[in-house]
């Protein structure tokens, strides 16, 4: 097939498989295809998306937007301006720095008030590696959450899927887990901790010789791309934002835990 090409000024919108990828879990795009999914809000055009991405994912990001463009995944809009310009675009903004330094310092912002936009969320996990329990013991999730009727609940629905659930906290409770064995086999991480961010957790984990290839889900009320894309930059292997159906969330479990799941099944009519 003759490949679809792609001008740093066209605008990508993601198309019904990519809006799928970005919230029905079990996805097989890698980290930075996520990551490059994440950013296309409908109105940039390619070259506004790269100069966006994090310094670390801008080198190649062409080339996957380029390729999620001819999986389907990506469609190239028929009206770029189209919704992107209001009274505000003109009268509303503050005068432009005139130093360099001052000047970066305000597109960073602004960049990063594009990425807070409101109202996104997200549903995905990568599909795992299918692991099978030794013997009759049940696969592990550790959910790391200071809400303890989140941890209830979580407990009730995952134990339904036969999966063994232990909670954590706070510092120490999260230490003590991940000391614990046997390890866990799924990870879900509440961004908002009380004492640290689930960042730094995820961050620390990454770097640990024996947690690093642990699958991280993360969970957060901050449904923005910044949040969404600071976690696929640390590695999490998915990222569910609250309020979440119950179900799609023991899907995205399931899915990182290489389970198999049927992902047309109705959601229950619960939402935490």
């Amino acid at each position: 097939m003759k490949p679809i090409p792609l001008d740093t000024g066209d605008v990508v919108v993601l198309t019904a498989a990519g809006e799928r990828a970005l919230n029905v879990p079990g996805t097989t795009l890698s980290a930075r295809e996520l990551e490059a999914l994440v950013l296309v809000d409908g109105h940039s055009t390619v070259a506004e998306l790269i100069r966006r991405a994090d310094p670390s994912s801008r080198e190649g990001l062409h080339a996957h937007l380029g390729r999620l463009l001819e999986q389907g995944y990506l469609g190239i809009t028929k009206d770029p301006l189209g919704g992107m310009i209001d009274a505000g675009d003109f009268f509303s903004k503050p005068p432009v720095p005139q130093t360099s330094d001052a000047q970066t310092a305000a597109q960073a912002a602004a960049d990063a008030a594009i990425l807070r936009q409101k109202g996104y969320c997200v549903n995905m996990a990568r599909r795992g590696t299918p692991k099978e329990p030794p013997g009759a013991a049940p696969l592990n999730v550790l959910v790391i959450d200071d809400d303890p009727d989140i941890g209830a609940l979580l407990q009730k629905y995952l134990r339904l899927e036969g999966l063994q659930v232990r909670m954590a906290g706070s510092a120490k409770e999260i230490v003590q887990a991940l000391r614990t064995r046997p390890l866990p086999d799924i990870v879900l991480l509440d961004v908002d901790l009380p004492a640290v961010s689930g960042f730094h957790v995820l961050g620390k984990m990454r770097e640990h010789p024996v947690l690093k290839s642990l699958p991280v889900i993360m969970l957060t009320g901050t449904a923005t791309r910044e949040a969404v894309l600071k976690g696929l930059l640390l590695g999490a292997d998915g990222h569910v934002t609250k309020p979440f159906k119950i179900h799609a969330l023991v899907r995205a479990v399931k899915a990182g835990l290489g389970l198999p799941f049927n992902p047309d099944e109705e959601d229950w009519d619960l939402s935490l």
